[in-house]
This record gives C-alpha cells, structure tokens and sequence, in this order.
C-alpha cells in the first residue's frame, strides 16, 4: 500500500489559517513580544523546545505586551524568487506531469513595483535574457506574453510598492490575487505542446504572398507565390535592439560607416533576439553582399554587421497535391492569425494554388502573408484547439508548436503532426506523409491559469506583518528590551469596563446596568438573541461559536459593568444584552469600552506594583528577580521608576502594603539588595495562561524608543 499528501494539504492548511482571521466564527489573534531578560548568548538565541514548559507556561511568564492581527495584517506568501538580471538562469516551465515543480515563476521588479510571472515555456531549456513586464491591460489577456528570448509567460499579478514594504521578506513576497487575471482564465486550455522529437522529412513547407486571393470568385481558392526568407546571426548589435519591423541592408563607406544612400536589399523581421533574426519577404541583393553592408532596423533603427546567414525559402512545389492536408497559416497582413487546411494543391503552368476545406473568417488578400507547414491535429476530450508545426528548414524536423487557439476544456490530449514528405504517389494522386515527430501537450491547472494563484504557486506559507508604532496607547513599554515573537490565538481579557446607556432599545428591551446579572454571559452583536437554557457555559459556546463578543460580568456599578474572560472586541455603540436572560429579552448600548489602560488592538500583559517606595539607600535593577520576603512571591524587574514597578514571571501570591493601617509587605532586590514596598497591583490585561501559543521565535535583543516603530514580520510554512 501507498500513500500520498499532497501539496494541495499544505495550500490548504494555509487557506484555513488566513480565512480563520475573517469568517463568522472567526478566530482572534494577537502578535506579542516578550523575555526582556538576557538571553545566555546575546548574539545566538536558544533553539525552542515543543514542551509544554517553554510553548505555554514560560511563554506567559515572559509575555509582555501584544497588537491585534488584523486580515490586512495577514497574506498568503510564495517564494522570493527575483528574476536574474545576469540573464544566466534557465526557469523551469510549467508542466502538469512534473512530480515537483520549482523555480518556475519569477518576481519582477517594474519602477517601484512587482510583477508575479509563471513560466510556461522556456525556449527548449534556453537561459532567460528578456525581463518579463508587466504593461496596462496584460491583466485581461487569456493567453500569455512572449519575451525576445522565446519564454513564454502568464502574468500572475502584481505587488504595489506597500505591499511588498509590509510583507515581503528576503525570501518570501506576498500573494496579491488579481479578480482580472483569474476572471480571464480558461479552464482546460492547451497553453503548450512540446517537441519530444521533431521526427524527420517535413518537406511540406513553404512560405510567400498570396498572389490572387478568391480565384474566379470563389473563396475557396487562393493563388500563391513564394517569398525568400532568411535566418540571420547579427555581429554586436548597437544603437537599441531589433524587433518585429522593417530590415534594410545599406552598403559602406570606404571607411566602414553605413552608406545610406546605398539600400541594396530589405526584408521584414518576424522574429528578433540579440543572437538570432529569421526575416522573410526579402527584396534586392539579399545574399551576395553580405560581409559588405550593414543592417538596420527601420522602426528600431538597431545597426549590426552580419555574421551569418542562412536562406530558409522552399520554392512552392510542382507537384500537385504535395501540400494536400497541410494548413496554410496568414502570419500578416489581411486576415493574419488564421490558418485552414489544404483539401486540394493545385498545379497549372507557373501557377500554384490551394483550395482550402472552409473560409477564412476574416478575408485575405494581397497584402496577406502565409506558411504552409504540416498539419497539427489534437485528439482530447476538449474543444477549440488550433496550432501550427514550426520546422527547421535545415532538419525538416518539426522544431517548435505555435499555438493559435488555446481551446478549453481539455484534460488530456494526444498529438499527431502531418506533413508531406515529398514523395509522391503514383498516379501523382498524392503526396506521401510524415508523422513520427512526439509531441506532448502542457495542460494547465483546474481553472485554467490564474484562476487560484495561491494553488498555483504553492502558497503554503502565511505571511504575518504587524507595526509596533511607538507606545501602542502605554501598552507597550520603552523602559527595556525584548527578545521573543509568537502569535497567540484566542486570549480572554480581563478587568473590562463596560459604560452603558439606559436607553430603551427599537425591540422595546432595555435596562440599566442591574438589569445584568453577575456571573451571566453578556454579548454583543446587534439585535441577536440567544435563547438556550440559562446556562452561561452554553451561551458561552454559543457566542464564540457565531463570532460574538463575550464575557463573564464580575460585578456592578452605576453605568458599568465590570466583564472578565472576555473573548472577542466589544465596541461602542453596539447592543449589549445579557444572554442568561432568556423569558425577558434584556439590552443596553454600550457606550465606552475599556480595559485599564488598554485598547482591544493591544494589550499590556505585565504585573504593575503601585504606589511603589524604595525604604533602602540601594536603587533596584532592571532585569533583577525581587522577592517579597513574607510570601515568597518572586518576580523580575522590567522598568521601574519612583512610583511604580512593572515586572514579569510573576509567582506566587504578592500582597499590596496598607499604610493606613500599618502593614506593610517588603520586597528584595536579589541583586541589588535594594527594599521597598507598593499599595496597589495592577494586573495584567489578559487572564493568565489563556489563548493558545501557536508560534514562537527568539531574536536578539531589540531596544525600543518613544518616537521608534518596529514591523514585526512573521513566517508561517504548513
């Protein structure tokens, strides 16, 4: 027996966490900082067990504050994987037979920008020379863009210069899911065909101008004559690049510089590179000069020498029927992009003509330019698909797959390539035909490219980007640094101070604040009402389940309520209403909620002694372990001033001196030796131990400052 998980477990592992953060019954989370005390090696943190020791209860001991996560806080990350600007990287192309798929798709920097490319095609191996880019409206485009360097490419989507400010790292960018991109793509489109081996005697090729389109009238049969085409190897190429335009052949000056005056031939280029130019319709004396004039390029105006040139032109056959069952594609022109097969080749004198088995869509004439080449025919269980046979003239071995029509709906496809061979039948009836070249077909994802971007490039991790700006409110301490990031999940606050209004709700409920009662659930959310049995442990369930926010009232006072164990973000001007109250709905509006000297974006989880006084000539140290001397409770100093000292790893149970009454409970310094004593605790927001630790990571210390912003950038892989 065999077993597999697949990526497909990861992505969605990593879906689940991000949809948590912003569903009904969402969860909450908090990223927190920590351990102010030193660590044994400054420079090299300690490696983090998985006991529960150092996952939950030291975690809380050294917690010192934390912010909110909010959805804009969280995204989706994939590989950092910049494109190479030394042009020396061969990208793998995508193909839906690879057991493993990587460094196939690229980030590509555009101004302050970047855009997120796959690679469908990568030339037969070759390196990537020509930066993928993104250009207004590529969004929309179901197909892909082709660079010079023969890569074919599908853009993704792109990352704004803030997006990739907040989230990207060194080794991660983030997912930005374009609506455009996966609104246009197509499920089941044949994006790529691949050469296994382009097989042999694939004569029926050929390449000119329609000399006489609907011969007679009858839009069937066209007239054709050929063109002379070349593939050329420039020298060093100057003054900007060549591309798809005019090419003039200009003679020199005896000193070397290009004659202008002398345009001894031209020609129009189909294809460009740095390396290569293949130009066709060529006029003039093309070949017998070649090592005495220069090339330009009429739009472009790139100059070069030339190194080498090879003819490509094939002469239309004299023999008929020779390209019977080929296709005849228009490569320009009227009606360019259309190709239709050859039902009959037609012979007469000097003429050659075609008739072709249905119309063109869009109509030929003279300016239309045309390739005959083998024909490509695609058994799937899809529809729609159209492509052409490239052959090497030199081999007449098919050499690459164009693809004119992606179709759609395909999951698998076999390919068969059809093209004469030049031998022809008796009875000159038909020509012989060619068809031992393999090729295989690339078949996209489920939806087509671009439809699931974070499927597509295996976004298993989550990317987590949280700014400690300044105090965060006094919740977050500048006194002394910190060495420890986690995310913690679902927290309960305490001490909450609810301000209510007795104002009589649109349902006709309403009441004041001993309308509640102590120990009840109080909710919010709107108009809801819960109606279980009065159990505060079911309606507890119950609101966590539906995404309310809860707690547990603790006590009473004129206009407020004092709430504990509280799960969610109670905001203002919301209704309250008392969940135990099932006969008699009973609701308030809550006007101001607090948490002492806290917001529901942060949180402050260190211990305060107030009314602190130092009875000692010794001053106290940060970072040292104090101990009150009567009760053994310990903890450790992280800022203390004239008034009051904040601690964590807090143990025991401290006790609060009263002056008053003349008892007072001393305090140690294990260090310093210093004593003191203090009036009051301030406990911390969250209840002690809650919420679950679900990531930790230790740093070297970082020193905060008042007017200091720290991003805070976590990675989470599935």
């Amino acid at each position: 027996m065999t077993k597999k998980i697949t990526k497909n477990f990861a992505v969605h592992n990593a879906r689940q966490f991000v949809e948590s953060i912003d569903e009904q019954s969402n969860s909450i989370y908090y990223v927190f900082g920590g351990r102010h005390v030193t660590w044994p090696n400054e420079s090299v943190p300690p490696a983090i067990s998985d006991s529960l020791e150092d996952t939950h209860y030291q975690i809380h001991r050294d917690m010192m504050f934390g912010k909110k996560v909010t959805p804009n806080d969280m995204k989706h990350m994939i590989e950092n994987n910049a494109w190479d600007t030394s042009g020396n990287t061969v990208y793998a192309k995508y193909d839906n037979r690879a057991d493993t798929l990587s460094n196939y798709f690229v980030v590509s920097s555009n101004g302050s920008k970047y855009d997120v490319f796959k690679c469908l095609d990568n030339n037969k191996g070759s390196k990537s020379t020509s930066k993928p880019t993104f250009v207004s409206g590529m969004e929309s485009d179901e197909v892909y863009i082709t660079t010079a360097d023969g890569y074919q490419w599908k853009f993704m989507y792109q990352i704004t210069a803030a997006q990739y400010a907040k989230f990207a790292t060194t080794t991660r960018v983030p997912v930005i899911p374009s609506s455009n991109v996966s609104g246009n793509s197509s499920p089941g489109a044949i994006d790529v065909m691949t050469v296994n081996t382009g097989g042999s005697r694939y004569f029926s090729v050929a390449n000119g101008v329609v000399k006489v389109a609907n011969v007679a009238g009858n839009t069937l049969i066209h007239e054709l004559e050929s063109l002379v085409s070349a593939n050329i190897t420039p020298t060093s190429v100057t003054n900007g690049a060549f591309s798809v335009e005019r090419l003039d052949l200009f003679g020199k000056h005896a000193n070397g510089d290009i004659n202008v005056a002398n345009n001894v031939a031209n020609g129009i280029i189909l294809e460009a590179n740095s390396t290569f130019l293949r130009v066709t319709d060529i006029a003039g004396n093309f070949f017998g000069q070649t090592s005495n004039v220069i090339m330009q390029g009429q739009t472009s105006g790139a100059m070069s020498a030339i190194s080498a040139l090879t003819p490509t032109t094939t002469s239309l056959s004299a023999n008929t029927d020779f390209y019977k069952g080929s296709v005849l594609y228009i490569t320009s022109g009227a009606g360019a992009g259309q190709q239709r097969v050859i039902s009959e080749y037609i012979v007469t004198g000097s003429a050659r003509r075609v008739l072709t088995a249905n119309d063109f869509d869009t109509a030929i004439d003279s300016t239309s330019r045309f390739e005959i080449s083998p024909r490509v025919v695609v058994d799937g269980d899809g529809s729609g698909v159209q492509a052409r046979a490239i052959v090497n003239t030199t081999s007449f071995a098919v050499d690459t797959i164009d693809i004119i029509n992606r179709g759609t709906g395909y999951t698998h496809a076999d390919v068969k390539i059809y093209g004469n061979t030049g031998i022809v039948t008796s009875g000159n009836s038909i020509a012989a035909q060619a068809n031992n070249a393999n090729v295989s077909v690339i078949i996209g994802p489920p939806g087509g490219h671009g439809s699931d971007v974070i499927s597509e490039l295996d976004a298993k991790t989550v990317g987590i980007s949280v700014d400690f700006a300044n105090t965060e409110n006094g919740n977050i301490s500048i006194a002394n640094d910190y060495r420890q990031f986690g995310i913690i999940k679902d927290p309960l606050f305490a001490n909450v101070q609810l301000s209510i209004s007795s104002t009589t709700l649109t349902d006709g409920s309403g009441g004041t604040e001993t309308s509640f009662g102590v120990g009840s659930v109080v909710v919010q959310d709107g108009q809801d009402v819960l109606t279980s049995s009065a159990n505060s442990t079911i309606h507890r369930a119950e609101a966590q389940a539906s995404g309310k926010a809860w707690g547990i009232i603790k006590s009473r006072a004129a206009g407020t309520l004092a709430v504990g164990e509280v799960y969610g973000t109670m905001v203002s001007s919301k209704r309250i209403f008392d969940a135990a109250n099932t006969s008699t709905l009973v609701g308030a509006v809550l006007t101001n909620p607090s948490r002492s000297n806290s917001t529901a974006a942060s949180f402050d989880q260190r211990v305060v002694l107030t009314g602190f006084s130092n009875t000692s000539s010794v001053a106290f140290q940060a970072d040292e372990v104090i101990k009150q001397d009567s009760t053994d409770a310990t903890g450790v100093i992280e800022v203390i001033n004239t008034t009051s000292v904040a601690i964590t790893r807090r143990q025991g149970n401290w006790l609060a001196s009263d002056t008053v009454a003349g008892t007072y409970y001393n305090f140690t310094g294990q260090t310093s030796t210093g004593v003191g004593y203090f009036t009051g605790i301030r406990q911390p927001d969250l209840i002690q131990g809650s919420g679950e630790v679900l990531y930790l990571e230790n740093q070297p210390p970082i020193t905060r400052a008042a007017d200091q912003t720290e991003r805070v950038k976590l990675l989470i892989e599935f």
